[in-house]
């Protein structure tokens, strides 16, 4: 086991050391139901956070040793339970006399599989999203590994219930735990004589999709004073101006590098390689408004990305902008409160990008190219019309994009 000299300890962005101690299942009920322990050690040193780590850390052990579950029945019961299982299934599945057949792998061995094969094919973000789903399932059950046979309708509906009285799960986010698993039973039905021929993850009918939240945009008094609550945070008031005059999605933004700067003629864009759909991968001219900045962060980058904390972030999905919407999200409710503000975030600046176009008659077409979704279902399309606006035209349209503050002067 590699030893991690500063497991547990975290930098918050006044330089100070917290501890954070991830906290399991059954501990949760303890600590009013949150998932990690978070008490600041006050020290910017790290030899003094590391001593107080350590105290903290050694009681918060033995406390989880005290609380742990205990299994039932003694340790040769269990062997012989787990004995008794194995001959119930051998007996049910008689192994064939001749060539060996290869029996169904494991839950985290088809999760593997699933990623060998797909891993070209699928965003790290949807890997992260399965990868995830297996490891919630295995929690709930408190088990290692398990056999797909034994996760049942009832075992996944009893999940599923629990997950929808956690009120800081959405429906969105049980869906795709559900849609991901059920991708995994599909691989395994289509390789394996032995794999569950019947999947427990389809007909839930959630409804996700009507669950979702429609943001509402901010009127431009309402972005002044959430602007200002940055002031001394160029970075933050960075990404909202790009945001503000590009109407990029903010994962877009906290990815740009020095390389994703180019000009086309005259006009400098970001270029934009991958992102949510297809249509995300797009060039984008830059609004003369923030040309300056946009300057200014080319010639002092950190480690080639125009933003120190999209540098230092390493998620396994992917993304880069989780620390910019909590900040967001906070100085939005110190300033504006929490009434009534609850559908306006980061996200709302998209959409009043694609509000002003529309107010100023942009087409329908061009606005999809701007925002990079796809501009419709024809043929004429999604085949022959790819790209065809020049960057002199988008560029015209993107400086229609106004606001009543002078936020660059």
């Amino acid at each position: 086991m590699i030893y991690k000299r500063d497991r547990y300890l975290i930098l918050d962005p006044c330089g100070v050391y917290p501890v954070r101690i991830a906290i399991p299942d059954y501990m949760r009920g303890h600590f009013c139901g949150k998932r990690n322990f978070l008490k600041s050690t006050g020290s910017r040193d790290i030899r003094q956070a590391r001593l107080f780590r350590d105290a903290i850390a050694l009681e918060f052990a033995r406390l989880r040793e005290q609380l742990k579950p205990q299994p039932s029945g003694s340790k040769v019961e269990r062997i012989i339970n787990d004995l008794r299982r194995i001959g119930s299934y051998a007996k049910d599945n008689p192994l064939q006399i001749g060539t060996p057949l290869q029996s169904c792998p494991s839950l985290l061995r088809m999760r593997d599989l699933y990623f060998l094969q797909f891993g070209d094919k699928r965003k790290l973000t949807t890997l992260s999203k399965t990868n995830k789903a297996v490891e919630q399932i295995l929690a709930h059950l408190k088990k290692r590994d398990i056999h797909l046979r034994e996760i049942n309708r009832t075992v996944v509906t009893g999940w599923l219930d629990k997950l929808k009285k956690e009120k800081e799960r959405a429906l969105q986010t049980i869906q795709n735990y559900i849609s991901s698993l059920a991708q995994i039973w599909d691989l395994a039905m289509n390789r394996y004589h032995d794999a569950p021929q019947a999947t427990p993850w389809r007909g839930h009918g959630l409804e996700a999709k009507s669950s979702k939240v429609n943001y509402e945009v901010f009127t431009h008094v309402e972005l002044a004073k959430v602007f200002s609550a940055f002031e001394g945070d160029a970075e933050m008031q960075a990404v909202i101006l790009i945001g503000m005059y590009n109407g990029m999605r903010l994962n877009e933004i906290c990815s740009l590098q020095v390389g994703n700067i180019r000009s086309i003629g005259d006009v400098p864009c970001f270029e934009v390689l991958e992102g949510k759909t297809k249509s995300a991968a797009r060039l984008i001219q830059v609004h003369s408004c923030i040309t300056h900045l946009v300057e200014t962060l080319i010639h002092k980058p950190h480690d080639s990305f125009l933003f120190y904390h999209a540098s230092i972030t390493n998620r396994a999905d992917g993304k880069r902008s989780t620390w910019r919407t909590q900040r967001f999200t906070r100085a939005k409710r110190n300033v504006l409160g929490e009434v009534g503000t609850e559908r306006k975030v980061l996200h709302s600046l998209r959409h009043e990008f694609a509000q002003q176009l529309d107010r100023n008659q942009v087409p329908e077409d061009r606005i999809a190219l701007l925002m990079g979704h796809d501009r419709g279902s024809t043929e004429a399309f999604k085949t022959y019309s790819k790209n065809s606006a020049s960057p002199q035209e988008l560029f015209g349209y993107i400086n229609k994009i106004r606001y009543d503050e002078n936020y660059t002067s």
